[in-house]
């Protein structure tokens, strides 16, 4: 592995982590300022070339090479909880914004209350 598929790796487990940590925090807005980095990054590791096999490769390599899978598989998680968290959060706004349903009349007569939302907590751990 050259010196340089090294450097570019590095910078790419960087970025991950530095986004990974942004997303633990559920700061989106530092995660979504990442893209362009993580793109870049990513970009600039496939423009280095294939690697050679794992028995030709340097351990700090390997270890390296380790270190990306496993920040890129948190990476997705956190992605994937992010989502999930977002959703919610649209979701409840929507509710919220609706605006209030007409009243309508129960079978004796009397006005129907309307129903109360029921209260939602967030929480940081989705």
């Amino acid at each position: 592995m050259t010196t340089e598929r090294m450097r570019a790796a590095a910078s790419l487990a960087d970025v991950l982590a530095r986004e990974n940590a942004a997303l633990q925090r559920l700061d989106f807005a530092a995660a979504v300022a990442l893209v362009a980095d993580k793109e870049a990054a990513l970009a600039n590791l496939v423009s280095q070339g294939e690697a050679g096999s794992q028995q030709s490769l340097p351990p700090e390599a390997v270890s390296l090479g380790r270190q990306l899978q496993a920040l890129a598989a948190e990476n997705r998680t956190l992605l994937e909880r992010a989502i999930i968290v977002q959703t919610r959060v649209v979701g409840i706004i929507a509710r919220a914004a609706r605006p209030p349903s007409a009243r309508s009349y129960a079978a004796n007569g009397q006005h129907n209350q309307p129903r109360r939302a029921a209260a939602i907590t967030l929480s940081a751990r989705a």
